[in-house]
């Protein structure tokens, strides 16, 4: 199944809710993952000036991905949120096979320019 990052940034209302009643919201929030037939692998607080979580998260494809995260910012709960496929070494090193396998085939836009 794919992975996926997540990192978004709490809403001033969600961190002063927090205050008043901390709560895990890993565990508020998976089922909401586990309506879509996605799962967290992490879920992390962090000190970074542009967001405060990030979650790893294993969906079936981007749409899954693209509805649970507009789903989640639709709730006002963060200010930011944003999601990024991600790939293991393996995965990734394949990519590159990939594209080297059909490097030959490609023929830039100032290539073709310059053809007669």
């Amino acid at each position: 199944m794919p992975k996926y990052i997540i990192v978004g940034k709490n809403s001033q209302e969600t961190a002063a809710s927090m205050l008043n009643k901390p709560q895990n919201r890993r565990k508020i929030t998976e089922p909401l993952a586990s309506a879509f037939g996605a799962n967290f692998v992490e879920f992390l607080y962090l000190n970074h000036p542009d967001f405060d979580f990030m979650c790893i998260v294993n969906a079936k494809d981007d749409k899954v991905m693209a509805a649970v995260t507009n789903l989640i910012y639709a709730s006002g709960a963060f200010s930011n949120i944003n999601w990024f496929r991600a790939f293991e070494a393996e995965e990734w090193k394949d990519v590159y096979q990939l594209a080297s396998d059909n490097m030959a085939t490609y023929i830039s836009a100032k290539q073709k320019s310059q053809e007669g």
